[in-house]
């Protein structure tokens, strides 16, 4: 068995805010926490990516500037002699059921040099959770296309205490687009009906560019909720500021881009939007929103999810990801059929790729909250039905 030491207690605290602390280590790997930005942790940065470390863009410092308000932990994990192999940001968030405790999220966890290094930095994650006495939950997003990292992650999570998750925040299968071809024979892989649809677009007064700063916000989250009310998909809640500002900074890691109609002005014009995060090796959508015009049954979408394939191609990515996919179809009754057709129609190549996973280190006050967060969700229930019983009066002049 190979000896561990951990830190007794909370990590010390550093010589500088920004300088790391030494968080796990054992004799192959030291594992280290930035709470801070700065000079030491951007320098930490480029060494992984020099090294050939996809970092996806929620993990980068980039993300983290655009994204003032939310506290972004760094977790790096350096192999003995061979430098930075692992790293990955940790969302820390006030939990509302709970004040004074915390919630840890590491998004899109999986990418690594080794599986020694990615299983150093779960380690020290799970440490990092039992040491501190008010962080309720620890949750991980899992991402990886190759189903056997995804079962050792998964195994190991289960040895250190994490469950599957309960409730789903993110997706498991997904639509993937392979970016090998040339533009023109990606092109050629879309169904034909995808293909017409995207030239149609040429065809009639609207243009593709990008979204650029100060962001229509407004007019985005129209968009979105209305994309959404149709579809039946979840509340969807973005900083549009945030992903404009991160889009002008860093436009080869974010490109927001629009549909506008050459015939109008003002925030009217933009009909339709997609957004594009590069991870590195892949390309995903986080986010699409569209409205329909009257007697107008143009597809305005499919020209821009073709914008950002050829923009992840341009930017050396080798697989584009639509962000998730439902099996079933508009005529079987899927609320979300719809959509997944779409995106069927750009490729037929489905694959599972996330896994969710939770951990409770302080499990009493895990279930006080759960029983709070409960009882508020019934209580809010409630009230709203008590509003829409009641009677309207009319208080406007006659």
């Amino acid at each position: 068995m190979i000896p561990v030491r951990l830190s007794k207690g909370p990590v010390a605290p550093a010589a500088s805010p920004s300088r790391p602390r030494l968080l796990w280590h054992d004799p192959e790997y030291e594992v280290e926490l930035f709470e801070q930005l700065g000079p030491e942790r951007a320098d930490c940065e480029a060494r992984m990516l020099a090294a050939g470390l996809p970092l996806p863009v929620q993990h980068r410092t980039e993300w983290a500037i655009v994204h003032p308000t939310r506290r972004l932990w760094f977790v790096a994990v350096k192999a003995a002699g061979a430098g930075y192999q692992a790293g990955f940001a940790v969302d820390v968030s006030r939990s509302r059921a709970m004040p004074g405790h915390v919630l840890f999220s590491v998004e899109k966890f999986g990418a690594a040099l080794s599986d020694g290094a990615r299983a150093a930095g779960l380690r020290a994650l799970a440490h990092l959770g039992r040491s501190r006495a008010r962080v309720l939950r620890v949750h991980v997003d899992v991402y990886a296309q190759d189903r056997a990292i995804r079962e050792r992650v998964g195994t190991l999570l289960q040895e250190l205490g994490f469950r599957s998750a309960a409730q789903s925040r993110t997706y498991r299968d997904t639509v993937l687009v392979d970016l090998a071809p040339d533009e023109d024979g990606i092109l050629a892989t879309f169904r034909r009906s995808t293909r017409r649809n995207i030239r149609q677009i040429a065809e009639q007064p609207f243009e593709v560019r990008t979204i650029a700063r100060p962001a229509p916000v407004g007019r985005l989250e129209a968009l979105l909720g209305e994309s959404l009310a149709r579809t039946g998909g979840p509340p969807h809640h973005e900083d549009w500021n945030g992903v404009t500002a991160l889009s002008d900074r860093c436009p080869e890691l974010s490109r927001l881009t629009g549909l506008f109609r050459t015939d109008a002005q003002g925030p009217e014009a933009l009909v339709a939007f997609a957004w594009g995060l590069n991870h590195g090796d892949y390309v995903d959508n986080p986010a699409t929103g569209m409205t329909r015009l009257p007697r107008s049954r143009t597809p305005f979408t499919y020209a821009l999810i073709w914008d950002l394939i050829r923009w992840a191609k341009r930017a050396g990515a080798r697989w584009f990801d639509f962000g998730g996919v439902t099996m079933g179809h508009l005529r079987e009754g899927d609320p979300l059929g719809g959509i997944s057709d779409f995106k069927r129609g750009f490729s037929n190549t489905i694959v599972a790729v996330g896994e969710e996973w939770t951990l409770e280190p302080n499990p009493l006050r895990g279930q006080l909250a759960a029983a709070l967060s409960s009882a508020s969700s019934y209580v809010s229930r409630r009230l709203r039905a008590v509003a829409q019983a009641m009677p309207i009066r009319n208080t406007s002049p006659v």
